[in-house]
């Protein structure tokens, strides 16, 4: 009976774990084209006297984009392979491992990152404050660092979008990256029913 009972009461301490592998393909574009006083420099301000990011600094950095032509842009192919642990019962994140090849360069592993519980899904996001070192290019600070992985609880579909632009310490124009990364698809795990 004693046994029965400390069964019984640590069975809701082992909650379900279900891991879910999602395979997304997609590309990622560099540009080394430098652009003047634009609204990504009004942009970066934004960053830079904000704690989080605001649909504002987003939308700024959107229009930041279009100055370039797609002429500028490296297009290059790109297959993720994302590795969810999620609680399926609580809708909960446990942890998230994910691959890209090529791995652009310029990611870096050991970003700060949260994750963001919505009715439809996770977000994981990592990110680099602005004017931050980036620790894989000594010459380099951070203009604007951001990757999101996400995951919906009912599409059963997977996605990965970032930005990421760094900028010479030296202030010297040329050769600055700008990196945007985009690759979604479909996850094993079935959907959620509404």
């Amino acid at each position: 009976m004693r046994l029965f009972l400390i069964l019984l009461l640590s069975i809701p301490l082992y909650s379900e774990t279900t891991k879910v592998l999602c395979e997304l393909d997609g590309d990622y574009s560099v540009t080394y084209k430098d652009i003047k006083k634009t609204y990504l420099a009004e942009g970066i301000e934004i960053f830079k006297n904000l704690a989080r990011q605001t649909q504002q600094s987003l939308f700024l950095l959107r229009r930041a984009k279009t100055n370039f032509a797609e002429e500028d842009w490296q297009k290059s192919s790109l297959y993720v392979v994302q590795y969810w642990e999620l609680n399926s019962e609580e809708e909960t994140f446990q942890s998230l491992t994910h691959t890209l090849e090529p791995s652009p360069t310029w990611i870096n592993e050991d970003a700060s990152w949260n994750v963001e519980n919505k009715n439809t899904g996770i977000s994981v996001i990592h990110s680099m404050s602005a004017e931050e070192d980036h620790p894989l290019f000594p010459d380099y600070e951070v203009e604007v660092y951001k990757i999101t992985n996400t995951f919906n609880w009912y599409t059963g579909k997977g996605q990965i979008f970032g930005d990421i632009w760094l900028k010479k310490k030296d202030g010297s124009r040329g050769k600055n990256p700008k990196i945007e990364i985009f690759a979604n698809g479909k996850c094993e795990l079935q959907e959620k029913k509404f």
